[in-house]
């Protein structure tokens, strides 16, 4: 009965240290740590064709979990998006590919804009220019 005793307190104590929530008092706060976020396309500055649409290929790190990954599109001047989605991962590794139409967008120079938000509402923003011909 004693190995027992012993064996379920072990086990309690492994749990709840392996619980880094606990410790923090649950505290889903900004802790500082943002995530990593690396356009893998479109390129700086790369042409696109309305007919061949938009490639978005990302990579997002986080300890915590990326939680949403906002992708928008803007006129190089503009303050309103011609173009704007999100999607939710909940992972801490994510490799994120899609094609975007682009289709009755007007030729000219855009940023695209990403960003990231981890579960603890870390964010980290990348920004790249494309152009649409």
């Amino acid at each position: 009965m004693k190995f027992r005793t012993m064996l379920a307190s072990l086990v309690a104590v492994v749990t709840f240290t392996a619980c880094e929530d606990i410790f923090e008092g649950g505290s889903l706060q900004p802790d500082g740590s943002t995530p990593s976020l690396t356009i893998n396309n479109p390129g700086k500055n790369q042409a696109i064709t309305a007919a061949g649409g938009l490639r978005v290929n990302i990579t997002a790190v986080d300890k915590d979990d990326v939680e949403q990954i906002n992708f928008t599109l803007k006129g190089e001047t503009a303050e309103k998006a011609v173009l704007s989605f999100s999607t939710k991962p909940q992972k801490r590794v994510v490799e994120f590919d899609t094609t975007v139409n682009v289709g009755g967008i007007a030729p000219g120079t855009y940023k695209l804009q990403i960003l990231a938000t981890d579960k603890r509402t870390n964010q980290t923003t990348q920004e790249i220019t494309v152009n649409v011909k």
